[in-house]
This record gives structure tokens, sequence and C-alpha cells, in this order.
């Protein structure tokens, strides 16, 4: 092959490589009034150290696929967007719920959404989970509703909540109080697939709930089994233990799944919530 072939081919797969970084580009989703300025990174589970630090433990403990991240501006306001591919809706609910500490809002083509002005906007829809971070200017409300919404219009998926947490009971379920952790909850690193939530008690109280996935109740259960105490309620085995800082915490297995509750005082009070969430089933 000659020098001037050669030539030719290395400059078709140079314009291949731009076009593709332009359609990588031009891909991101877009807002209305909101302009990006500069290139779309992109980052996996292996390097996402190299962008977020030592925060990139949470995301790949949930099984992160990518990041892609930008950079938009708008009216004096300059934000970073983030786009984290979460692989599955109920694992981007599950880091949005870990990290939101702002205001959940309705919002129009969202699973869920808080809004923390003027600084952050949190958002997921299908298995993407959005994070805007304003590094000048400040976000007002609205502007960062109208920013998510334009974003979420863009983004695949749909604007539902996860059809795992329907394994969590309703009654006495204090709103928004719903999450999942894939591995260690309550520190346990027995403890994997945990669906929780806050239910309210009879005087005013509220104590944490939990339903191990089915799929992993199994394995659970068996791990729990070899360490932890347990006493028998109502025909059912109880496997418990205390938890620095989490109390008593107490599992159960029925032909329904597997239950469990923490932050109880005494066995007394262990059996008696543990009771009150399998009624509500």
């Amino acid at each position: 092959m000659g020098s001037k072939s050669t030539h030719r081919i290395a400059l078709l797969l140079t314009c291949l490589a731009a076009s593709a970084c332009v359609a990588e580009q031009s891909g991101f989703p877009k807002a209305e009034g909101w302009t990006q300025a500069g290139e779309v990174r992109v980052y996996t589970a292996e390097n996402l150290w190299e962008f977020i630090n030592g925060a990139a433990v949470l995301f790949v403990e949930y099984g992160v696929r990518t990041c892609q991240t930008a950079d938009l501006s708008a009216a004096g306001v300059s934000v970073t967007v983030d786009l984290y591919d979460m692989a599955s809706p109920l694992r981007a609910v599950g880091v949005f719920k870990r990290e939101s500490a702002g205001r959940g809002v309705d919002l129009t083509g969202a699973t869920i959404a808080a809004l923390s002005p003027p600084y952050q906007a949190l958002m997921v829809k299908g298995s993407t989970y959005v994070k805007v971070n304003v590094y000048e200017g400040e976000l007002t409300e609205s502007e960062g509703r109208q920013l998510l919404q334009g974003l979420a219009a863009s983004i695949p998926g749909e604007a539902v909540m996860p059809p795992e947490f329907s394994l969590l009971p309703e009654e006495r379920k204090v709103a928004g109080s719903e999450g999942y952790q894939p591995g260690s909850f309550l520190s346990l690193a027995e403890l994997e697939d945990c669906l929780y939530a806050q239910y309210e008690g009879s005087e005013g109280e509220s104590w944490e709930g939990f339903v191990v996935l089915p799929s992993a109740a199994s394995d659970v259960w068996d791990a729990l089994a070899d360490q932890w105490e347990s006493f028998e309620q109502d025909g059912l085995t109880v496997l418990f233990r205390e938890v620095p800082y989490s109390g008593l915490v107490g599992v159960t297995r029925t032909d329904a799944g597997m239950f469990g509750v923490s932050g109880a005082a005494d066995e007394a009070q262990l059996r008696e919530r543990l009771g009150v969430f399998l009624s509500l089933r």
C-alpha cells in the first residue's frame, strides 16, 4: 500500500473519530434556553474517581455504568450536568435517595426530583440519575424546574417508580421515605438488596421496616442463620442481633418474602414492630 493511500486512510479515520465526538456531544440532552459549553466528558466505573474522587465509591456500589458530564449556561448561571447510567431504575432511585437532601418536587417527565436552590438539582428518569451542580451564579427554583424538565424530555425511560418498591407495605409508610441499598444495609455486610422505608408508630414515633428482594432472600437468610440469634413468634423463626446506632434488628420470612425491622430498644419492641410490619402486608 502506497504512502498516499495510507495517508488517506489515516485522514478518513481521523474524520470518523471527529464525527463520533460531534455525535456524542450533540446527543447530550438539551434544555430550552441553556447552551452547552465545551465537550461532553465520559467516565466509566473504572475511572469515575478521576472526576468525583472518593464519591465514586457510592456510584460503583450501586452499579454505575457510565457518567456523561457537560457544562451548560443560561442568563448568568453556569452548571455542570452529570448523567449517571445506573443500569436499572431501582439503582438510579437508590443512589438518588442516598444523595438527596433537597426538597422533593413533582416534575413532569421525571420519576423523582429534588431541588436545593441556589446550588443543586437532582432527578431520576428511567435508569438515569441526573445531578446538576452550579459553579457560577445562582439557580432559582423555577430555573431548576425548567432545566430538569428540559433534560427529562430528552432522556429515555419511563417516569415511574420502580415496581420493586411495591414490595414495601403502603399502610403507615412515611411518604417519600423509601429507598434501596444493594449491599451492607445498616452497615451489615450480610444484608444485601434491601428496600426500606420509615413507618408511623402508634404513639407518633417512626421506625424502619425493610424487605429483602426475592432474588437475594434465600442467600441472605442462610448467611444470617449462621450468625444471628433467634426466637419463635407466631410460628415463624425470627433472626435478630444488636447493631450499633440501630438498636435491635430482626428479620423473618414467610411465603410472601423476607421482612425486617430495625431500631428496636429491646426484644419486646422488636416483636411488636415486626408483628405490625407483617400485619401490613
